[in-house]
């Protein structure tokens, strides 16, 4: 310190504190992107058989290799059936209500390293 009371800091010691402040928060900016990158996206086909017969198909939107694990979620009005894929299983057939009357069923697909899926679909 110096008479005044002032710490006398090293011009240098300044400007590397400043570097690496600018280098963490480029490097927090490329980390969070190449993150991002890593997710993947599925394809969902959905086929409604009638009678309440709803079949779910998962498969990797860019090899179309099909796509076991995935959690797939069906809402419909005053219900919700969860169902989660096995191991050697791509695909699960959910029997939904059915009313005589036509209603809309969200499904939502949902994958570790993947982006969830959404659609609905008209079930009679």
């Amino acid at each position: 310190m110096d008479e005044k009371g002032a710490m006398d800091i090293p011009i240098k010691l300044v400007i590397a504190l400043a570097v690496g402040a600018i280098s963490m928060g480029v490097l927090t900016q490329f980390v969070n992107i190449s993150e991002r990158m890593v997710w993947r996206d599925m394809r969902v086909l959905l086929s409604y058989k009638g009678g309440g017969s709803l079949q779910v198909s998962v498969f990797d939107a860019e090899t179309g290799q099909p796509l076991n694990g995935a959690t797939v979620e069906v809402r419909y009005p005053n219900g919700l059936k969860l169902h989660t894929l096995g191991p050697s299983s791509s695909s699960y057939t959910f029997r939904l209500p059915t009313s005589g009357t036509p209603y809309l069923a969200r499904v939502r697909v949902t994958r570790p390293g993947y982006l969830p899926w959404e659609g609905q679909i008209a079930v009679e």
